[in-house]
């Protein structure tokens, strides 16, 4: 498999991911979270990119979890932040998530002429890697999110982790730098994600608890995928 990658949401032109699977990355904390709310039990997550398409969906989905951020924060009037312990399962079990943040959910809507995406994080790498294998294709694309338009080390560090697991994979450039910045800081992910810019600015808005979870490579037990009857959502996906 070819597997090729962009280091931002801007630059994921849906040109590129036509008629290709994508996985697409959001370390810090998108993609964490999402993995999370399915885990703990959430029917689904949708991700939408404005807060009021998430308040106009949450009208025609009362049932649902209305989550997200702006700003690292919780959005008035939301019910959830983008906090991986936000979304218990004494909250999600059996419900829908309708997600919004500031960069990953902008990956994904810019992926939807992809045949599959699948939504990762460290969490789940390894599981990333396994869905790439089974899809199949000669070409892949790997679309990191980045933050507020541009390249994030932390979103790399996923890249190179997923890309370094799929078995005899031939990487462009921008994977075989990822796959060598994951290979030394393998051990010290928690440190490396810590000194991120967005890691810092995390930390000082009271989230360091956050990058802790993210840290940790492989724990997540569903990769969040998109459903391949409703385009509009992310179930989780497990190997067989």
């Amino acid at each position: 498999m070819r597997l090729k990658a962009v280091a931002t949401a801007q630059a994921l032109f849906p040109s590129l991911a036509r008629g290709l699977p994508v996985v697409a990355i959001d370390t810090l904390r998108a993609a964490t979270t999402a993995a999370a709310a399915l885990a703990a039990g959430a029917a689904a997550v949708r991700p939408v990119t404005g807060v009021d398409e998430a308040f106009r969906l949450k009208e025609r989905l009362p049932g649902a979890v209305l989550g997200g951020e702006r700003g690292m924060r919780p959005v008035p009037g939301f019910d959830a932040g983008n906090s991986p312990a936000d979304y218990p399962r004494s909250l999600v079990r059996g419900r829908e998530v309708v997600l919004t943040t500031t960069n990953g959910t902008l990956a994904l809507a810019r992926a939807r002429s992809a045949t599959a995406v699948a939504f990762a994080a460290l969490t789940t790498a390894r599981l990333a890697a396994e869905w790439l294998a089974a899809q199949g294709a000669d070409e892949a694309l790997i679309a990191m999110s980045g933050t507020d338009g541009g390249f994030s080390h932390e979103d790399a560090l996923t890249a190179g982790a997923i890309a370094s697991l799929v078995p005899g994979a031939e990487l462009d450039d921008l994977l075989l730098t990822a796959c060598a910045a994951f290979a030394g800081r393998r051990r010290r992910l928690l440190e490396a994600l810590r000194a991120t810019p967005h890691g810092r600015r995390l930390i000082a808005a009271g989230y360091e608890g956050d990058i802790e979870l993210a840290a940790r490579l492989g724990h997540a037990r569903l990769l969040p995928v998109r459903d391949r009857r409703d385009k509009g959502r992310l179930v989780g996906w497990r190997r067989r």
